[in-house]
Parts: C-alpha cells; structure tokens; sequence
C-alpha cells in the first residue's frame, strides 16, 4: 500500500500539506519539498490560440454590435451563461445561435451542428424555421433543422448522463464523419429548472446542490476544451432585496458577506432597476462559468417604422380607443443586455429589439459600459389610461432622441385632466392629501 494510502498524483495535490505530513508522518519541510517536486515535474501544457490559425474561435451572432459586445461572438472553449427574468429573449437567442453555428467559417459561423438540451419543455421548431426564413444572413441552404439534435433531461441524474455518456459518443461521431457537420454548439435550456423542486433548502440539499453543480460544469468543461465547442447554458433569475445593512460599510475587521460581494458579478447595474434581480445558482455555479450574461425587460418602448402601410397611418381613420390601441402596436419593446463579466472582453451593455428575424441590437456605435449607460422610462399610468406609452422628456437616451416626438401628448393631457376630475370633492375636504 503506497504511504498514506496516496494513489495518484492528483490525489496527492488536492491534499494539504498538514494533511500530507499527517498521514506520511513527515516533517514540514519534507511535505513542501513533495509538493515542489511533484510540481515542477507536472508542469500543465499551455496550448495558445496561434498553434491552430486554421480552426475557427467565434461564432457570430449575426449582429455586428452584440458580436463587439461578446469580444468578437461566442467564443468556442468556453461556458457562456446567459440569464435573464421570464420573457427577455435568452431560449430566443439560443435558437438563433444554433442557427448561426451552422453556417460557413467564411459567413462567421463554424461549419457545425448544434445539440440542444431541453429541461421542462421541448426544441421550439417553428420558431426555428421563422429564423431561417426572415433573417437576411439565414437560409435552408446553409442552415437545416438536421443539425440541431435535441434531447430532453427531466432529473439531474439523466443530465449527467447525457454530459457523460451520450453526448461525447454524439460528438465523435460526427467529428469522424466527414459528411457530417461537428459539434460545435451545446445548449442547455434552461438549468436551474433542474434545481428549483419541492425539498425544503437544509445543509444537506444545498451541499448535494453544490455538488451537482461541480459535476456537471466539470462535464461542460472537458466537453467545451477536448472538442472545442460552445457551450451555452440558459439561467433564470432570483430576487435582490435590499436593507438598509445593505449600504454600510465595510471595515477592515467586518466579514465581507455573499450580498456584499455577489453585486460584483450576480446582475448588471447599467439602468436603474437592473439590479434587482441576480442569476440564480448562487456562487458554487458562478465560481463555474467563463462568462455571464444578463438580459432583461426594460420600461421603454420605440417607435419602429414598417414601411409605407404602417398601422400608424390609419389612427385617423379609426375611434380614439382603436387608436390608442393601433398607436401602442407600433411601439417595440426594448430589452437590455449587459455582459457582467467575460475572460475575453470587458463588462458592457447593448439595447436590443426581439423581431421575426430574432434579437437585433439598437446601438448606434460601441457597446456602452456598464457604469455610464442612460435610459429613458415612461410614465405608469393605471389602467384605465391611454397605452401610448408617455416618455419622461428630461430622461431621454441617445437612442432614442427623435423616436418619441410624435405622441399624441394632447391625449395623454386630456387623461390627466380628467383623472383628476374624477376624484370626489370629499376627498380634498377630509384632508387626504395631508396638511403642511
């Protein structure tokens, strides 16, 4: 039996030395001549991105300002988080990058398939074929429904299947057949679905949770290094409730606390309200991934023009109410996303619109850092008022000077006027509004 019952060298350097002196019976000073030793002679191979210029890096997103956000698209040999709250566009950005994967190295894409992991619900093809048919850089010709293997994972044990078993066997496969497109994209859709169950939280679950989660971005990981390929994992969000606690400052003696500490890289802060919501998974799994994302629903809207037979032509012709209605069509929501942090470019933040075509940004130039972006924010009206949404004049952002001058502001006055007639006389006379 080896001293210490010590088999292999990696067992050997994920012991302390304390712990190696203790079950060899070794002085200090001969555990730390161990691990020199055993360092120095297990030197890890760096492999640099210019012994391999023939093979591709990055996939596009087939958006010039989001592909300068990312650092140039999807880097391949990474785990990219994307989250996001309900309704923000990530499973449509997914769907659209395994569409782009597939298109020539030439056109931006990497010439390969994608395999897309579903948890809780199933590959959304016609969205998929919307994809293929409205975007300009997309077509059948290039990209197929083919290439998309898609397989659902219901529990955490048959996940780690499939990141074992099934899909390293999928992706050696495809990479032997020549008349076969590779591998190149992995999305996961969406992971935390697998964690959030009925078990009350205690120390064990959260220690088995953690494991889990080890296990499986140890998986993504030697997928994404040994056959170079993207890995895409989709994440939901939680609530940030803030105390005053919250605000004081920390001294020298304090213990830093994860809220202190996860406003660092748990959410974006680039509009006010970003960072209300944080990626869930705690810290176990954003010690795990190369890069996060953050995409979210903002309070502005924009007027997009659609060409000579616009609804918004026909408000004269129509009621007042049908041309309120008519008018709030017309106007897009904008969504925001902020990469949080990235081992290949900076923190920074891009509007975008979700169209038929998919997620189209509304930059004008570079992507805004995160620290200096501006934001624009429309009234909240109660539900009897006019949609057309009504901008704050003093709050506008550059994107959007000159894509809210034509409101029907007289409308929004007509409301306010009437709003306040409509409050009883008895409500001013007992004094609700406060005596100063």
């Amino acid at each position: 039996m080896p001293p210490g019952n010590i088999q292999s060298v990696a067992e050997l350097l994920l012991c302390t030395p304390q712990d190696l002196g203790r079950r060899c019976r070794l002085a200090p000073l001969e555990t730390t001549a161990i691990f020199n030793a055993v360092c120095n002679n297990n030197r890890p191979e760096l492999v640099s991105l210019a012994d391999r210029p023939d093979e591709p890096d990055c996939c596009t997103t087939g958006d010039a300002d989001l592909d300068a956000a990312l650092a140039g698209g999807f880097r391949c040999g990474m785990l990219w988080e994307v989250f996001g709250e309900g309704g923000a566009g990530k499973t449509q950005l997914a769907l659209q990058q395994a569409l782009f994967v597939q298109l020539p190295v030439a056109e931006g894409g990497l010439a390969g398939s994608a395999c897309y992991i579903t948890i809780n619900s199933s590959l959304h093809t016609p969205r998929l074929l919307q994809l293929m048919a409205s975007h300009p850089l997309l077509s059948s010709e290039s990209c197929s429904l083919d290439d998309i293997q898609t397989i659902s994972s219901p529990t955490i044990p048959i996940l780690i299947s499939i990141l074992s078993k099934l899909l390293p066997d999928l992706v050696s496969r495809r990479a032997q057949n020549q008349r076969l497109k590779p591998v190149k994209l992995v999305v996961i859709d969406a992971l935390a679905d697998l964690f959030f169950g009925s078990d009350k939280a205690s120390t064990g679950t959260l220690v088995e949770r953690s494991q889990n989660i080890v296990e499986i971005a140890g998986l993504l990981h030697s997928l994404a290094s040994a056959h170079n390929l993207i890995v895409l994992a989709l994440n939901t969000t939680t609530d940030i409730f803030q105390t005053p606690g919250d605000r004081e400052q920390v001294g020298p003696g304090d213990e830093l606390q994860y809220k202190q500490q996860s406003r660092w890289f748990g959410a974006a802060a680039s509009i006010p309200g970003e960072n209300s919501k944080e990626a869930s998974l705690g810290l176990a799994w954003a010690n795990q991934i190369n890069a996060r994302i953050m995409m979210s629903r903002t309070g502005r809207r924009r007027f997009l023009e659609q060409g000579p037979s616009s609804k918004r032509q026909k408000v004269s012709e129509t009621s007042s109410a049908d041309a309120s209605d008519a008018l709030q069509e017309d106007w897009t929501m904008i969504r925001r996303l902020s990469v949080v942090f990235s081992s290949v470019g900076p923190a920074c933040s891009v509007d975008y619109i979700v169209s038929a075509s998919g997620i189209s940004t509304l930059s004008d130039g570079d992507p805004t850092p995160s620290h200096k972006a501006q934001t624009m924010f429309f009234s909240q009206l109660p539900a009897s008022a006019p949609q057309a949404p009504i901008p704050l004049a003093s709050q506008l952002a550059p994107l959007d000077v000159g894509s809210v001058q034509d409101l029907a502001q007289n409308d929004a006055d007509d409301y306010f006027e009437s709003y306040f007639d409509d409050i009883p006389d008895e409500f001013y006379d007992n004094g609700a509004l406060g005596d100063s």
